[in-house]
């Protein structure tokens, strides 16, 4: 019996696993037709949906202090922006001018920091490094500066 609600509770963790997958999957497939967005690189990764390595490999660079040049190497040879998994979560990186446009100026309220201040916010407090929506908006909008750019 004990052997049977194991199993039982097992399949159901797996299930919501499974559809916490598949939504995300659904809603960014939403998010790329809307907005029209290429694929982006995909980050060779041995374990793909766990992404354990990867985040060892951070750890290590971290520790050698060449954390930055880590990042850096990754758009040798790919596009403007890759994606890859760590412990499970998908992560985006890019150095695509137009993508950073998008995210923190025109389109800002379509991304999220995710658990940025939940992580950062002790450190850093609430402020633009780790509010999302309205809040950010405030932080960074200054409506007596004209923030026209002006070729010389």
């Amino acid at each position: 019996m004990l052997h049977n609600l194991f199993l039982l509770a097992f399949a159901a963790l797996i299930s919501i696993f499974a559809g916490q997958k598949f939504v995300t999957y659904l809603a960014a497939r939403r998010f790329i037709k809307a907005n029209g967005c290429k694929p982006p690189y995909r980050l060779p990764q041995s374990e793909r949906i766990i992404g354990y390595g990867l985040l060892r490999a951070q750890r290590r660079a971290a520790a050698e202090k060449r954390l930055l040049e880590t990042w850096c190497k990754r758009f040798e040879g790919s596009e403007n922006t890759v994606q890859m998994s760590i412990v499970g979560t998908t992560i985006f990186q890019t150095v695509d001018p137009e993508n950073i446009k998008h995210v923190l100026a025109t389109k800002f309220q379509d991304f999220g920091l995710g658990r940025r201040l939940k992580t950062f916010g002790p450190l850093l407090g609430s402020g633009i490094f780790t509010s999302d929506g309205a809040h950010w908006e405030h932080s960074r909008v200054r409506p007596d500066i004209n923030w026209t750019l002006q070729a010389y």
